[in-house]
């Protein structure tokens, strides 16, 4: 049961694809781009898969000689960075583009081109740490780069700056993605669909994009302190000079922790929507389902210090981290016992998607219950920096993040490609996929019990290792065999396979209620919603057998309005790379690349203002997406500005020489530009509300007043640091000088960022180009102006109140 599209070709503004290349660069389709992010992700696992297989080469006898030790550092670096942040993440990111509108009943995302922009940003992002292969200097710190290994000491090289400098790349493409499927998913689902009727998929998917937009900020401040550190000359790793190395191991688990559940969450929705299909059940216990992946990403924040239990945190940090770790598996347990529910009693078809899912649960929870041993600090201690670690954490990232997304990419094939795969040949690949990865990893539990440990690129005979190394290595083949069956049954299929019709599955969710492929608008009516299987209880009826009845289509006056291409995404993202590349080859190609970010961030801005399409955003929450967006990037600007204060707060009194912290802040200075400021909040206030009401003299007047006011504070902090340079307090000085001027100085790129927002609405004031419809966009810069404010008065209190 398919609704068959009669959408009459003059409806449809903006909905024509183009086949050429050009056509893909600047799409701005949630379903191109997810495929994109598919595509490109793929290629990424095969050179991480590639990495692996060369890794345990040299590892399969005593003595190998495959390659030497610096290689041998280079590709487990390589391998763990490109698994997570460039083969994993962007997998499910191509489940989030493609398939989430359509569940959810929308024609599109909340903001295609920030959506194009993430992907841009990512694939560059990829091929510049790449990159660091053709000029010979790949990373070689280990893939959770822990210091002093990467200071300017002990890493001289370009190799860490590659590294470094690619994570904070693509950490800003994951914030970017994350905020604009949070938007979606709260403000674009089609009438009648709450929360609680959300598919698990979707849920899983909203509670990821939350862990990402507060996870990646703690780490991306570790990268800038190790950059400050490396660039700069900043102590914030220097031990000598006050530092703490246990600094970066924080920072990195707070967010590393959490990753794990945003690696896998989404394989947990998956699954949570391939079993009721092929059980031809409804999910047992849906909502209890949904409380305990909320609740999975809430611990996910409080587990963090368990991978620091050999670092001598102390016995209460232990406990209290023990608990927690033990706690967290709770929730896990729940799902692991209703998708076995699920699938009890059930009318079972044994399809590939079903055996990639049932796979995922047999291998995950080994995984766990290996997981859940490292809870012990004991325990933990005889295991860590093992190969058993190695064993536990491939069985929840392969067992569990790969098995789902391959069940994923089986079970939505159909819907993307309008063709069946082959289910003799996936069933194939199913099997020495499941048979090389226990081969492969389940020895390694007892390689490391016996002792062998981690990132040893050799080993000697008499250890007693060889053996099961041997087998270790047959079994990554085996693995590498099984995605080649993979790949070559999709291709496969794309050559001449079956057609699949529209619900090939006879699915429960909406996405199966539109043709396979979908077309550019997805849906020609917004669909209804009566339950979270609305489809099927459409197709079926409830439990009795009743069938709703039928709603009739929203209104939709103005027909359908798809967003039209653009290149400005690319631009912007090719913008930050060049500007990375001259971060380690020379200046003129930062300015090169800034001035290509800078210009390419304002044509993207204003691409569609006063485009009448695009003044009205208001979605189901009653709430425009701009001012809904800027929320959500408020919180994970929260984050930022907390660890950034936190660390200066830790690191207070620390400093091995002078000057100090009460022998050279100006407090009277200081005092005058806060209030000079909070002044400016009250313009922006007056602003906001003279657009409002049209008053066009006043909406000048006060807009201009803002910036004014904030260029007068940026002129009292350049003051400010001009002295105390005079003075002899620079970056380099002491720790107190790089945590005041790190954290200063980004609050001051924060307001210089915002003077150059106000300035350009007031430019479009002048022009006549901003008027009451653009309120929202006024009202977006406030929520944003007043927010900076709101730190200052947190930073000036914390740093030149309290001695």
């Amino acid at each position: 049961m398919a609704i068959p599209h009669a959408l009459r070709q003059h409806e449809l503004v903006h909905a024509g694809e183009g086949t050429g290349v050009w056509s893909w660069v600047t799409t701005v389709d949630h379903k191109r781009i997810g495929i994109l992010y598919g595509v490109t992700a793929f290629a990424f696992l095969v050179i991480g898969g590639i990495e692996a297989l060369i890794i345990r080469l040299q590892l399969a006898r005593p003595h190998g000689a495959v390659v030497g030790a610096e290689t041998f550092n280079a590709l487990f670096t390589m391998h763990g960075t490109t698994m997570v942040f460039l083969a994993i993440m962007p997998l499910n990111a191509a489940f989030f583009n493609y398939m989430i509108p359509l569940m959810i009943g929308a024609r599109d995302v909340a903001f295609p081109r920030l959506n194009a922009l993430s992907y841009w940003i990512l694939l560059l992002g990829g091929l510049f740490l790449n990159a660091s292969f053709l000029v010979g200097a790949p990373p070689n710190g280990g893939w959770f780069g822990y210091a002093n290994l990467t200071t300017r000491q002990f890493s001289p090289g370009p190799e860490i700056d590659f590294w470094m400098l690619s994570l904070q790349i693509l950490g800003a493409s994951s914030i970017m993605a994350a905020v604009n499927f949070i938007v979606t998913i709260l403000n674009m689902r089609a009438p009648g669909m709450t929360l609680m009727r959300m598919p698990l998929f979707v849920w899983m998917s909203l509670v990821v994009q939350f862990l990402i937009v507060l996870a990646f900020p703690p780490i991306t401040v570790g990268l800038i302190f190790l950059m400050f550190d490396r660039f700069f000359g900043t102590h914030f790793y220097d031990v000598a000079a006050g530092g703490d190395l246990h600094l970066w191991q924080h920072l990195f688990w707070i967010f590393g922790h959490p990753e794990v559940y945003i690696l896998i969450l989404p394989a947990f929705g998956i699954v949570s929507e391939v079993l009721p299909t092929f059980s031809r059940k409804p999910l047992f216990g849906g909502q209890v389902m949904i409380y305990s992946g909320v609740l999975i990403g809430f611990f996910g924040f409080g587990v963090w210090s368990h991978h620091m239990f050999a670092a001598g945190m102390g016995p209460v940090a232990d406990a209290f981290f023990a608990i927690s770790t033990m706690l967290i598996a709770i929730p896990t347990g729940v799902k692991i016992f209703n998708w076995l529910a699920t699938m009890w009693g059930g009318t079972i078809r044994a399809t590939v998607p079903f055996h990639y899912a049932a796979g995922l649960v047999a291998l995950f929870t080994i995984g766990g219950l290996s997981g859940v041993m490292h809870a012990s600090p004991p325990v933990d201690l005889q295991q860590t920096d093992t190969y058993f670690v190695v064993a536990h954490f491939h069985y929840v990232l392969i067992g569990g993040s790969l098995f789902g997304i391959l069940a994923g990419a089986s079970y939505w094939w159909p819907k993307m490609t309008g063709r069946l795969l082959d289910e003799r040949l996936g069933r194939l690949g199913f099997w020495v996929l499941f048979a090389g990865f226990n081969l492969t990893f389940f020895p390694q539990h007892y390689l490391g019990a016996i002792g062998m440990p981690r990132r040893i690129y050799t080993y000697a005979a008499g250890t007693g290792w060889g053996f099961w190394n041997f087998w270790s290595t047959v079994g990554a083949f085996g693995i590498a065999f099984g995605v080649f069956l993979f790949a070559v049954n999709a291709l496969l299929s794309l050559r001449r396979g079956p057609p699949a019709g529209a619900d090939p599955w006879d699915g429960r969710t909406l996405e199966w209620r539109t043709s396979s492929p979908p077309p550019p608008h997805d849906f020609d009516e917004i669909p209804p919603v009566y339950s979270r299987d609305s489809f099927w209880r459409e197709k079926y009826g409830d439990s009795r057998g009743r069938k709703p009845t039928p709603r009739p289509a929203a209104p939709d006056p103005h027909g359908i309005h798809m967003p039209a291409p653009s290149h400005w995404p690319i631009v912007i993202a090719l913008g930050i790379v060049v500007a990375a590349v001259g971060a380690l080859t020379s200046l003129a190609l930062v300015l090169i690349g800034a001035a290509v970010l800078v210009g390419g961030s304002f044509a993207f801005a204003l691409e569609h203002h006063r485009n009448p399409a695009h003044v009205r955003q208001e979605g189901g929450l009653g709430v425009d997406h701009r001012k809904l967006a800027m929320w959500v990037f408020l919180g994970s600007e929260c984050f930022l500005f907390g660890t950034l204060i936190a660390t200066y707060m830790a690191y207070k009194g620390r400093s091995v020489v002078g000057p100090h912290p009460h022998e050279i802040l100006n407090l009277p200075i200081t005092t005058l530009s806060t209030f000079d400021l909070l002044m400016s909040s009250l313009l922006m206030v007056l602003a906001l509300a003279a657009v409002r009401r049209g008053d066009r003299f006043q909406s000048r007047l006060w807009l201009a007043g803002t910036a004014f006011f904030g260029l007068i504070f940026l002129g009292f902090q350049a003051y400010e640091f001009t002295s105390f340079v005079h003075e002899g307090l620079t970056l380099q000085t002491n720790l107190f000088g790089s945590t005041f001027f790190v954290l200063t100085g980004f609050h001051g790129g924060h307001v210089t960022l915002g003077v150059i927002w106000l300035l350009t609405l007031l430019g479009l004031d002048l022009r006549g180009r901003l008027g009451t419809p653009d309120a929202v966009k006024v009202e977006v810069a406030g929520l944003y102006w007043h927010f900076v404010d709101v730190v200052w008065i947190v930073i000036f209190t914390l740093v030149y109140l309290i001695p």
